[in-house]
């Protein structure tokens, strides 16, 4: 198996030349992509700019038609999302894909349920409920997400809440990376704030994190570095403690272009 030169105390998930064409359209061309460990990178471009379809390359959700993708510095192939997720990346898309008739601590575990020991679950397929409701405490105590009862439906949280819980499903689950694509998006400006608070926690946890966001205050507020997408690949990655808001949107459109950027605005 193929590895890279590997700096495990950096690196986590690498891509190199991925190319994706659907017919005459090629939403990748030659991207690449580097995320350090226990780092927030924010992956931004316009649309069109192939962010969805890099990330759900790196998320198994597609394969890439050319390119190699690393995972601690060994070449991983995944098929499906199931592959990815079995290598510790946990991805929170859009729609959070939570049941909402279902309790919180049953779509924390959805399609990963706990079975209890013995005949009764070996056999009968017996849930184990109190495992996961504790482990269900234990994971939202950890982010310091509070809910009024962990039995209550999801139906009836905030939308804010929703997203911790998808969140915290991720997080609980992930060995490696969380991919978290607009995680603000459809929220206010309070549950905003409750939202970057968790991915800030899920950081700490010493978990590596993809924000895919449109909102550049978030991105900066967030982010330790800006990989910047454009026509298919990166263009450059940036570090948002040393250029402006307004540059990286120039970057982003093509008005800037990178060889145009000093060197210390670099990441």
């Amino acid at each position: 198996m193929m590895t890279l030169p590997a700096n495990p105390a950096t690196v986590v998930l690498q891509a190199r030349g991925l190319v994706k064409r659907y017919g005459h359209v090629t939403a990748l061309d030659g991207a690449d992509f580097d995320l350090r460990s226990a780092e927030i990178l924010a992956v931004i471009g316009d649309n069109g700019a192939g962010k969805s379809s890099l990330i759900k390359a790196l998320a198994g959700a597609v394969v890439p038609d050319e390119g190699e993708i690393f995972l601690d510095g060994r070449r991983v192939h995944f098929r499906n999302p199931l592959d990815a997720r079995r290598a510790g990346i946990e991805t929170v898309y859009q729609d959070l894909a939570v049941a909402p008739a279902m309790s919180i601590a049953e779509n924390l575990f959805l399609g990963r349920e706990l079975r209890r020991e013995g005949v009764a679950g070996r056999v009968f397929r017996v849930l184990d409920k109190p495992r996961m409701l504790r482990e269900t405490v234990a994971h939202l105590d950890e982010l310091k997400i509070s809910v009024r009862s962990m039995d209550q439906p999801v139906e009836t949280l905030s939308g804010g809440q929703r997203q911790s819980v998808a969140v915290a499903r991720s997080a609980a689950f992930a060995r490696h990376v969380v991919i978290m694509d607009e995680p603000t998006a459809a929220l206010g400006v309070k549950e905003s704030g409750m939202v970057l608070q968790l991915i800030r926690r899920v950081r700490e946890k010493g978990l590596a994190v993809v924000l895919i966001s449109h909102n550049m205050p978030h991105v900066f507020e967030l982010a330790d570095r800006i990989h910047v997408q454009r026509l298919g690949k990166r263009v450059v990655v940036l570090d948002p403690r040393r250029i402006s808001m307004s540059d990286t949107v120039a970057v982003m459109t093509g008005a800037l272009r990178a060889e145009e950027l000093a060197g210390e605005m670099l990441a």
